[in-house]
């Protein structure tokens, strides 16, 4: 499980800095053409948020596995280890939790959405939002193999 979650988040930094890369093009390109050019290409906007969208929820799901996000563990770095492996295993509970909600109402947005196209393209806006629950499927598999290694480790311990 550890070896195919190393492998998913190399595969999702990939992937959503190829994405982060179009974005910004696209944005370029978009102020290039109205400043230089005074033309504004209508599908920009769309993209732009097809983009970022994907960007931002594939980007979550490594950062979560790799905990390089937003971390407040001042205070938990204080704790023994074994109250500091419970709090965690309360955290990725809840979280676990939360992605689930995430998975759920994210298919659910996608169903809605399916019937709203882009606003200049023939293309359901649904396929932005199925960024929601893909990433949320993805966060919940990682979620999982945490929870099994601090399971594991408290275990181990235990025996010890």
């Amino acid at each position: 499980m550890d070896l195919l979650a190393k492998r998913l988040v190399w595969i999702l930094q990939r992937l959503a800095g190829l994405l982060f890369a179009g974005l910004f093009l696209v944005t370029v390109l978009n102020i290039a053409l109205r400043n230089l050019g005074g033309i504004t290409w209508l599908w920009i906007p769309g993209i732009s948020r097809l983009l970022f969208i994907w960007t931002v929820f594939l980007g979550t799901a490594s950062l979560y596995e790799t905990e390089d996000h937003l971390i407040m563990d001042f205070l938990v770095n204080k704790m023994k280890e074994s109250r500091r492996r419970k709090l965690n295993l309360v955290i990725n509970s809840i979280f676990l939790a939360f992605s689930l909600i995430l998975v759920i109402y994210g298919f659910i947005v996608v169903r809605v959405r399916m019937g709203i196209p882009f606003e200049t393209w023939n293309f359901p806006t649904a396929y932005a939002y199925l960024a929601v629950p893909v990433s949320g499927v993805i966060m919940v598999f990682f979620c999982i193999n945490k929870l099994r290694k601090l399971v594991k480790g408290a275990a181990y311990e235990q025996r010890v």
